[in-house]
Parts: C-alpha cells; structure tokens; sequence
C-alpha cells in the first residue's frame, strides 16, 4: 500500500494538469486543414500545360543540357578559328560603325611608305614589305574591329568575305610576297618590292574599300 500511494498521487497530479491544460483557451489543440489556394483563371492555361508536360520534363531538361552545352562547344570553335560571332543586330550595328568612321588615312599610309621606301633604298626589301604587311593588318583591324583574332593568319584574313574584294585582293599580294619569303626563303627583291609597294597603295589610295 505504502509503494501504491505515490502512484496514486501522481496519477491524479497529472490527470488535473492535463484538464487544466485543455481548460487554457491560449492554446490551440486542433489546427485547421490545409487548403490550397484557388489559382486565378488566368493561372489555369498555365498549369494545364505543366501539368501535360509533367512525364516530359527530363526529357526538356535534358535536351536545354546538350543545347547549351553545343552552344558552348560552337562559341569555342569560333573562338580558336578566330571567327567573331555577334547577333544579327550586333552585325549590322558594327559593319555600320566601320562603315560610317573608318577612312584610310592617307597621312599615316605616306609617312609608312616614306618608311618602307627608306628600308627598300638600303636593300632591306623584307623588311619593307613586312612593314606593308602590318600596316595592312592594323588598317583591317580599324576597318573591322570584330574580325581580327590572334590565331588569324594571313591567308585566313585574305580569305574573309566580310574585306571587300578590291582590299582583299590587294592584302593578298602583300600576304603572298612575305609568305614566300618566310616559307620558301625566297627573297623578296627589288620586283617584289614594287609589287608589295603598289598592292598597298591600292590598298589604301585606290577606294578599295568602297
């Protein structure tokens, strides 16, 4: 009896906690359901169409994956073959930049030549048609400052549509005289000089540009 009576006791403790706990209106025994709120009409279509979707959205994820990672690849290839890529409106905007404030500056073009005429008097024909060769480039960089690229050689810049024929023509005789120095160790000359020489002025002087 003596070992029950504290049960007992605490039995009937607890029993009128638990009612005074009940009793207490501060707290809140039973919760309201959760009801979703009701989309507005205009939600609908919406949530229709995700919810058609539903069983093909790996497929979507996946396929906006390997685009994306194309498009990265692409981006990169033209990045190492030295092609600027821009949006159609970029495109248009530069060609009509370059189009409105390049002009080639004749004072610049005879201070060079006054330069090269000087290396070509000492025999130095290289290194004349070397500097043409810069020139040339510096000039297509100011002409189109989207185009250039370190990995561009000198054939491929020959070779760019977006130069206009004449200009192209002209930077390829200049190209083509320094490669066969560089490559098959043939001497430029008094006659290669010339050529060069004339190939940059109408580079420059002729309109080749227009």
């Amino acid at each position: 009896m003596t070992a029950a009576q504290p049960d007992a006791a605490g039995a009937e403790w607890l029993a009128r906690m638990h009612k005074q706990l009940l009793a207490d209106d501060s707290i809140q025994f039973d919760l309201p359901a959760y009801v979703p709120p009701t989309p507005p009409d205009w939600l609908k279509p919406l949530l229709d169409m995700l919810s058609w979707l539903g069983p093909y959205m790996i497929y979507l994820f996946w396929g906006a994956v390997i685009t994306g990672a194309a498009i990265i690849l692409l981006l990169i290839f033209l990045e190492m073959k030295g092609i600027a890529w821009r949006l159609p409106w970029q495109r248009a905007k530069s060609a009509a930049v370059a189009e409105e404030t390049w002009r080639p500056d004749a004072g610049a073009a005879q201070i060079l030549l006054s330069e090269a005429d000087a290396l070509a008097a000492r025999g130095q024909y290289d290194e004349a048609v070397h500097l043409l060769l810069r020139r040339s480039v510096a000039d297509i960089a100011g002409r189109l400052p989207d185009f250039l690229r370190p990995s561009l050689t000198a054939r491929d810049i020959a070779a760019a549509p977006s130069i206009p024929a004449r200009a192209r023509h002209a930077f390829t005789q200049i190209a083509r005289i320094v490669e066969a120095a560089l490559f098959a160790r043939r001497p430029v000359g008094a006659e290669g000089w010339r050529e060069a020489r004339g190939a940059y002025e109408q580079f420059v002087f002729q309109d080749a540009w227009t």
